[in-house]
């Protein structure tokens, strides 16, 4: 990707910015074509054009923020979602951190969108999140022609797939915004090492498995062998990829789902 004053892009799994992308151009109808999608490892034809058909219930999310103090420059936060319904979306909260945080004076917008059709952009808006465990839950303002997705619990030992796109085979990055590139999806097979993991302080409600995803996958699913997803991809540490469990995420939808409890009067003080 070349690099200019007016195009600064954030990536990375850990600390530096995930880049991820993945989805379909317009529900199954539409899938995105199998030469579009760089499988990592041997995958034969009908998983193929399975897969291709399941990646279009994961869309790219898209944050680019002019900050106030640096007019000039043009910042850019791209991951991938999974889609719960026709228009909600999971993330990880570190793809949308710059838009949920942003300072005063400083612009920005918010967007999903399928690489098969990267120039029909949705808008968004956050509904919910939750920094400690790495996840935000955005609407959007139509629905997405693709299938929700199905959570069931993933068991250790069992093989998975994950989907992203960190890079194109060129080895550029993705600017989803002036002159759209050509866009490349990446699927790689992997397996569950642990899927209630515990060596990772202050972290609880994640898994992980055997390291095969390439750098970015941000907010990218895990998905079992009958398409269902099992996790959302967050963080690399000790070289194994760890997700958010199906049940976490789950608890966390739900949870934004709820109405709110109306505070209560009591004795002249308010307590909910």
């Amino acid at each position: 990707m070349k690099m200019n004053c007016k195009q600064i892009l954030r990536y990375g799994l850990t600390g530096i910015l995930a880049l991820t992308l993945i989805t379909g151009s317009s529900g199954l109808a539409a899938a995105q074509a199998e030469q579009t999608i760089h499988f990592t490892g041997n995958f034969d034809k009908t998983l193929r054009a399975q897969m291709a058909i399941t990646a279009d219930s994961f869309p790219v999310v898209n944050v680019r923020l002019i900050k106030a103090d640096e007019p000039d420059k043009i910042f850019y936060d791209v991951g991938t979602s999974i889609l719960i319904s026709p228009d909600e979306v999971l993330t990880n909260y570190h793809v949308v951190q710059s838009y949920a945080e942003i300072s005063d004076g400083d612009k920005g917008t918010l967007t999903v969108a399928s690489p098969g059709a990267l120039n029909q952009v949705v808008k968004a808006k956050i509904i919910k999140t939750d920094p400690v465990t790495d996840m935000a839950l955005l609407k959007l303002d139509k629905p997405i022609d693709a299938k929700p997705v199905k959570f069931t619990n993933a068991r250790d030992n069992q093989p998975v797939y994950t989907i992203g796109f960190p890079k194109n085979p060129s080895g550029n990055l993705l600017i989803l915004d002036g002159d759209l590139p050509e866009t490349y999806n990446t699927i790689a097979k992997s397996r569950v090492y642990s899927s209630h993991a515990v060596d990772v302080h202050g972290k609880a409600g994640v898994g992980n498995i055997v390291k095969a995803v390439a750098q970015g996958n941000s907010g990218g699913p895990v998905l079992d062998q009958n398409y269902q997803v099992i996790g959302m991809m967050t963080f690399v540490y000790n070289g194994r990829t760890y997700f958010i469990t199906s049940k976490t995420l789950q608890d966390f939808v739900k949870e934004a789902g709820s109405p709110q409890k109306k505070p209560i009067a009591v004795e002249g003080k308010v307590s909910s």
